[in-house]
Parts: structure tokens; C-alpha cells; sequence
């Protein structure tokens, strides 16, 4: 259990939660205990920044029965919906118990409010299922995203390995790792920041395996498509086809459409100057040097 407060910090975005004057017991999945305060800045060197989220947990009618103005995004997990005043609502309506997330466009301030009642006596993670939504709706104030990609630190600088589910990521980055010792930062999903004038690359928490994860963030350095369709081997792309393959598989906000142009942006500017290959790795072959050896 937690008290008081929790604060994470996952991409130098700092999630901090007030349960002051309420009663419940706020834990987090074992899985982001790396990514605590206390935790998550050894060893991190990536640019301090700002952006921090303040979220108060509450139990208010009022707010619990607040009226939604506008449905942005609607599916059978979670829903994003726009209040009066053009602020952002997350809602989880199939959570135990079922919460409302109110957050103010910016991403400083919100309230998280769900029927106290229903959690007597236990322990919760209030932002379950919540805090991905939560971040790529954040991140893309800053035309930043969450891949869906794993990644590994090697020599203080990312490798990153983007692809469907199923396109063989975390095989690939384990298999990596077990070669060469490196770090790895995420096998599903890792976010790619635009820091002082430099393209990051940072761990995540949304992972099932505790020690394939790392808060860690460093500059990106390759930029990895596993496809299984193509050739064995590593083969260099041009920027278009880049941007492309980012497009069919990042997490990008498309229900907000203000937010498109910062992004392809962002986008059009790593392809020129982040080298990007696609790769059909065949395992039991010497994966670090095809990967290591291309030219930057």
C-alpha cells in the first residue's frame, strides 16, 4: 500500500496522485514499482522537464453525475468524452469499480471520481487501464507517441523494434538482450519523445514480464520494422515508407484531429534524421552484428 500520495514518472511525464482526504488504499501493479519517484530517476540521464499531471481522488456526486457534452472516442474498453467547459473525461466503464477520470486539456490538474463504496477495504490502482489513454492523449500536446514497439539500451543510446502483435518484438529484443547483455526497455510498447532538439526513446510499464521493462530514457539511435513477410535479414527504408510504418502501428489520437499536424511533424523530422531499416530476424543467426553493422 501507499499512502498519501503516489507519483510516477513514466517518458518524464510525472503522474502524481492525492488520495488525502479520502480513505482509499492506492497500490500499483508490482510491474510499476520501477517506475515510482523514488525509483525511476536512478540511473535515468534523459532532460528534466515540467509536465507533470495532478490528480485528486474524489467522491462527489456532483462530479460522478456531471453531464458529457461530446463523445471523442468510444470503444468496449474505455471512452474519452469532452465536458462543457472542452476538458478531457477517460472513462472505464467495465472497471471494478467503474471510474471517471476529469483532466483540464492542459495536463495539469484532474480529479479522479468513482463510488468510494465499492472499494472498501481494498487496495486499487485507480488509473488501471486508464494511464495509457492518459498518456497518449498527453503526449500528443507535445506531438509525441507511444509505439507499439519494443526497445533496448545499447551503449547509452535505443534501439527500437516496431510491429504488430505477433510480428515477433519481444522474441526478437529477448534474444537480443541474451546475446549482448543490453538493457531492455520495453517489449510492447515504448514512447518516443522529442527532447532538446533530440528524439528519446524511453521505457514503459505496460508489459506482463517485470523484468522486460525499464524507466530508463536515451537518445534513439536505429529504428527497427520487424516484418516476417519480407526477406531474412536487415534492409534500410526510405523516410516516406518510415513514416508510413510508424502510422500503421503507433498510438496515434486520430478522434483529435488539432493534434494530427505536430505529430506527422514529428514524424516527417525523425525519418530524416533517425536511420530506419525492416528487419525479418532468423533467430539462431548472429542478430547483434546484422543489427549493430548497418551504417548510420
Amino acid at each position: 500500500m501507499i499512502n498519501d500520495i503516489l507519483t510516477l514518472s513514466i517518458a518524464s511525464l510525472r503522474f502524481v496522485i492525492d488520495t488525502r482526504g479520502s480513505d482509499v488504499q492506492i497500490t500499483v501493479p508490482r510491474i510499476f514499482n520501477k517506475f515510482l519517484t523514488e525509483n525511476s530517476l536512478l540511473g535515468v540521464t534523459h532532460p528534466s522537464t515540467q509536465d507533470e499531471l495532478f490528480l485528486e481522488i474524489k467522491h462527489d456526486e456532483q462530479i460522478l453525475n456531471r453531464g458529457f457534452t461530446k463523445p471523442v472516442c468510444r470503444t468496449k474498453i474505455w471512452e474519452l468524452w469532452l465536458d462543457e467547459k472542452g476538458d478531457f473525461v477517460f472513462v472505464s466503464p467495465r472497471q471494478s469499480p467503474p471510474k471517471l477520470v476529469y483532466i483540464e486539456n492542459n495536463f495539469h490538474k484532474g480529479v479522479i471520481a468513482f463510488d468510494f463504496s465499492l472499494v472498501k477495504g481494498k487496495e486499487i490502482y485507480p488509473l488501471a487501464s486508464i494511464d495509457i489513454r492518459i498518456a497518449v492523449n498527453w503526449l500528443a500536446n507535445f506531438g509525441d507517441l507511444v509505439l507499439h514497439a519494443a526497445g533496448v539500451i545499447v551503449e547509452s543510446q535505443g534501439l527500437c523494434f516496431i510491429g504488430s502483435s505477433g510480428a515477433g518484438k519481444s522474441t526478437l529484443v529477448t534474444h537480443i538482450a541474451g546475446q549482448t547483455g543490453t538493457t531492455i526497455m520495453g517489449e510492447d510498447q515504448v514512447i518516443l519523445r522529442y527532447l532538446s532538439g533530440q528524439f528519446w526513446i524511453f521505457g514503459t510499464p505496460w508489459h506482463e514480464h517485470e523484468d522486460r521493462c525499464s524507466p530508463e530514457g536515451v537518445p534513439l539511435k536505429k529504428v527497427f520494422f520487424v516484418d516476417r513477410s519480407l526477406a531474412p535479414g536487415v534492409h534500410p527504408i526510405t523516410p516516406s515508407e518510415g513514416v508510413q510504418r510508424v502510422l500503421q502501428t503507433a498510438f496515434i489520437p486520430y478522434y483529435l484531429p488539432e493534434k494530427l499536424p505536430l505529430i506527422l511533424d514529428r514524424l516527417s523530422l525523425l525519418a530524416s534524421t533517425i536511420p530506419m531499416f525492416t528487419i525479418n530476424p532468423v533467430l539462431g543467426s548472429d542478430l547483434s552484428s546484422q543489427i549493430f553493422d548497418q551504417q548510420i
